[in-house]
């Protein structure tokens, strides 16, 4: 019976209809209290209607119900909370106790890690993250455990896919990272050339499987806020001069309308969709050359300037030599995702691997926008979209 009010909730939340959904949410957790999916689905509810400390106990109730329950781990490393909030404490304390339970479990060691990473105990974070990637890589990869683990001898990414938010690199990461010579980090978005650059290398290091001399393994992650964030090019430069850079590009007014909604589910967008676009047209609307170069607007517009690839690009390519980029379509790689991996191992020069079945990952459910909205930034992405086939001598047919 629970999982008919969830349906009802999920219809009428699609619906916009949030407050209601939140109110057949609620029934279902009435209906079966013992339900690890019910709180679930009432937390990811309330963190949208911006109703966060709720939500944090709803999803710290469904862990409790049912330790390894995965679904709500990921709302809680990501909510918006400031750095000496009590409620991180408490979810470090949750986190200790799930490991007391499960200490084979890697994910709970992840969030913990990120925990105290916002607390700013860096140290024990980089402890903890290693925990987290040798026990994840040791369940993957049972035959390493009988390596010598070394956490001295310290693995630099192979590869990073830099960039584009909410164009595909979820599932890429987890198509790439299924290939049997490929080690995944703790975590796919590890944003350290970006807002963690100040933790230090150390951190960033502790995210990698050690190197092993006897085995030929790649290792990468999967930051699609790197090619947009203004400085990223040139840390990452700084330290891996040599790394392989893949970039997956969707068409620009898909990808803005799909972020918009991912930032509505997580309850830090409240205005309409045509009012956020109007606002960002307006800004841009005196935008030159230089200042999109240099990122000018980069924080003032959170969704419109992240689709004009060809600025970021630019910034990349200017450090880096091209034949050091992959860059691949999202409507391409849906399309047949086995030739897109065919191309992605090919240039990491592994043989190719296919898997079994391609689930899409992170993929978001939500009505169109209206067509006068969508007519208006399409014509507004048109010349730069022009630009980029100009500049990568690639059609994206946008």
């Amino acid at each position: 019976m629970n999982l008919d009010y969830c349906a009802l909730g999920d219809a009428l939340k699609l619906e916009g209809k949030l407050e209601e959904a939140i109110a057949h949410y609620r029934k279902a957790v009435e209906v079966n209290p013992d339900s690890p999916l019910a709180y679930h689905n009432l937390g990811k509810a309330l963190q949208q209607n911006g109703q966060l400390e709720e939500a944090i106990a709803a999803q710290q109730k469904a862990i409790i119900l049912q330790p390894n329950f995965t679904l709500a781990y990921f709302p809680l490393r990501y909510v918006p909370l400031p750095n000496n909030s009590s409620l991180i404490d408490d979810l470090v304390s949750l986190y200790r106790q799930v490991i007391e339970i499960l200490p084979n479990f890697p994910l709970v060691y992840v969030n913990l890690a990120a925990a105290l990473t916002k607390q700013g105990k860096i140290e024990e974070a980089i402890a903890t993250y290693k925990t987290a990637v040798y026990k994840q890589t040791l369940a993957s990869n049972p035959e390493l455990a009988q390596v010598n683990c070394d956490f001295e001898k310290l693995r630099k990414p192979d590869f990073i896919i830099i960039g584009s938010p909410r164009c595909g690199t979820t599932s890429l990461y987890r198509y790439i990272t299924a290939h049997p010579q490929i080690l995944a980090p703790a975590e796919k978005e590890i944003c350290f050339f970006s807002e963690h650059f100040h933790r230090g290398m150390a951190w960033y290091d502790a995210h990698f499987f050690p190197k092993i001399d006897t085995h030929k393994l790649l290792t990468g992650e999967a930051t699609p806020t790197y090619l947009n964030y203004p400085l990223a090019a040139q840390r990452l430069h700084q330290f891996l001069p040599q790394v392989k850079l893949i970039l997956i590009l969707r068409n620009p007014v898909a990808r803005v309308f799909s972020h918009y909604q991912m930032w509505v589910r997580r309850g830090t967008e409240k205005r309409s969709f045509e009012e956020a676009m109007n606002v960002e047209i307006e800004v841009l609307a005196n935008a030159n050359e230089m200042d999109l170069e240099n990122a000018m607007y980069w924080k003032q517009c959170e969704y419109i300037d992240k689709s004009l690839y060809v600025y970021s690009i630019r910034r990349w390519m200017r450090l880096f030599p091209k034949e050091q980029f992959l860059i691949l379509r999202s409507e391409d790689f849906y399309a047949n995702p086995a030739i897109a991996l065919q191309q992605v191992f090919a240039f990491l020069g592994l043989p190719d691997y296919q898997l079994a079945d391609y689930e899409k990952y992170n993929a978001g459910v939500y009505q169109p926008p209206i067509d006068a909205i969508h007519g208006r930034l399409s014509e507004f992405f048109q010349p730069y979209n022009h630009k980029l086939e100009e500049e990568l001598s690639i059609k994206f047919y946008w």
